[in-house]
């Protein structure tokens, strides 16, 4: 079994241990996202970077950043509509290697360190049920589970091809379905299946503003 690093003063678990957590920069781990993650990129908006070693090795990496699309959506606590005061969990990328149960610990260690060194007030991250993704590693952290996000606008499939609506706007300057249909391509799309929403809120204190009313964690097989 592997010891459990500890965290130093300025954040970083100590270099001695299998286990090392420290702040690090975008560019550091830009690469290794989007070589080991599903999606194979990361969301632009990211100002919070962390890195786990293991060994001595890159094997995780944990970005947050600013909620894309509707930003407001992220102010999720009743009188702190201050968007710069939230972010959201973008990526956490573990290779297989790492003990069991490193993902949840390294998330708690990314959020001690916002807590201790940031004004912010909460996060939010979405687990994806096209992915088989439920949550498991927030019910462990004891995140807030608050249900199903509104559902999301429907995939875009440009020429076969699913494209982000975002991504539309960049290669066809639109993601409206007429307009991209105008431009000649051939354009297809299917309802996205709505994403689980939890909160971490890092001013506990503040938790009975929560916005959303608490939902019983999903049951998993």
């Amino acid at each position: 079994m592997v010891e459990q690093a500890t965290q130093s003063q300025d954040g970083d678990s100590k270099s001695t241990l299998p286990l090392h957590f420290s702040v690090c920069s975008l560019k550091e781990v830009s690469k290794f996202v989007k070589t080991n993650h599903y999606s194979k990129t990361h969301p632009g908006g990211i100002d919070f970077s962390f890195k786990l070693e293991y060994n001595g090795e890159l094997a995780g990496v944990c970005l947050f950043g600013y909620m894309a699309g509707n930003p407001k959506a992220s102010c999720v606590l009743s009188g702190h509509d201050d968007t710069s005061k939230y972010r959201e969990l973008m990526r956490l990328v573990l290779l297989d290697e790492v003990p069991k149960n490193s993902e949840s610990q390294f998330v708690g260690w990314c959020l001690r360190w916002l807590k201790k060194n940031t004004d912010l007030l909460a996060v939010l991250s979405f687990a994806d049920p096209v992915h088989g993704h439920s949550g498991g590693i927030y019910r462990a952290g004891n995140w807030l589970y608050t249900g199903l996000q509104k559902p999301a606008r429907p995939r875009i499939f440009v020429n076969g091809i699913d494209v982000h609506p975002r991504m539309c706007v960049n290669r066809y300057g639109t993601s409206s379905i007429p307009k991209l249909k105008a431009l000649g391509l051939t354009i297809e799309t299917l309802p996205r299946e709505s994403k689980h929403r939890y909160v971490y809120v890092l001013r506990p204190e503040l938790t009975p503003l929560l916005k959303y009313p608490l939902q019983p964690y999903i049951k998993t097989k």
